[in-house]
Formats: structure tokens, sequence, C-alpha cells
């Protein structure tokens, strides 16, 4: 390498040719993840063929007049029964890929649900919509909600309106620690 006549040299630099190469290494590794995972996506491939047949063949879903009852699982059982008048709303949803296979969730959402998610969640349910249509209309004809109407009261008589509101919250209290006490349960 040559310098102009004037130019001196004060200091070399030196390459740590070590982490230069780890450095490329590493990019390496990260482009070589998806190139390792196609092997592992045919393995699962092979496992979905295998077993996802007779998973969803295992999904049981039952509308009576008065219950929703949910079967689902091969290695791990589960089984839900949901009171219609416990239900307030099936939120149906749709993600993109989803749209693609025409597939729909259903989520059944329930009076004293705690947590965030849904109690049952439904995927791929033929005719959806309807399905949807048919339970909430059910739930209505059963009529909707637990809860009494009451009539305005006279001035009369609102010392029997406190005393029925009074009964009211001791029974929803103890409907609320019997429900604590079963989701404790499981």
């Amino acid at each position: 390498m040559e310098f102009g006549k004037n130019e001196e040299i004060v200091e070399r630099a030196t390459f740590d040719k070590d982490a230069i190469i780890k450095y490329h290494w590493t990019g390496l590794i990260f482009l070589c993840i998806p190139i390792v995972t196609i092997p592992l996506a045919l393995i699962v491939a092979v496992i979905y063929k295998l077993v996802l047949d007779r998973v969803i063949d295992s999904w049981e879903c039952t509308l009576t007049t008065r219950a929703l009852h949910v079967k689902k699982g091969m290695l791990n059982k589960i089984e839900k029964t949901v009171p219609l008048e416990k239900i307030t709303d099936l939120q149906m949803t749709q993600g993109f890929v989803m749209r693609y296979f025409d597939l729909r969730n259903i989520a059944v959402e329930t009076a004293g649900q705690s947590g965030p998610g849904s109690l049952i969640s439904l995927l791929g349910v033929k005719d959806t919509e309807r399905f949807r249509r048919e339970v909430l209309d059910q739930r209505d004809r059963m009529g909707g909600s637990s809860v009494p109407e009451l009539e305005p009261a006279s001035d009369n008589d609102s010392d029997s309106v406190l005393l029925e509101i009074r009964d009211e919250l001791k029974r929803t209290t103890k409907l609320l620690e019997e429900l604590v006490e079963q989701g404790s349960n499981n």
C-alpha cells in the first residue's frame, strides 16, 4: 500500500478475526432457522394427519332445551355443561386465515364468568351463524334471564320492596359463594 510523500503511519488497525467470524455465523444461524424448521413442519404435518381426525371426532356439542353440553379431547377429556340462562352471548370470530378456510370460532360467554377468555370455544361448527342463532333463540325461549322483573312500588309497600331486595342480595351472595367454591375446586 502506498501513501503520499508527507504521510506517516500513526497506528495500524487490527481486526478481531474470531469475533467477526462469530458475528457472521450468528447471522447464518438466523437464516438457517426456517430451513431447519422445514423437517419439523413435515413431522408435525404427519402427526396432524394421524391424530387430528380423531381429535376432531372426539369433539361434541349438544344444545338441549336447558343447556349447552360440550365434550372435547382424546387424552385430556373435557366435559362442560352451561345452563342456557347463564349464557350472556355467543361471540363469533373469524380471523384472516380462518376466513380463507371459511371457519368461524364461537366463544360462549356466561354470567359470572371470571377472568379473560371464554368458558367454551368451538372452532369450525358447520353453519356457525345458524347454530349461534339457535342457541340464543333457545335461551330466549327459556326466559333469557333468571332475574325477575319488579314492578314499581308505591310508598305504602316500600318496606316490603326493601325486604325483597335484601332477600335477593342474600340469594345472590350465596350463589356467588357457590361459584367461587366451585371455581376453586376445578
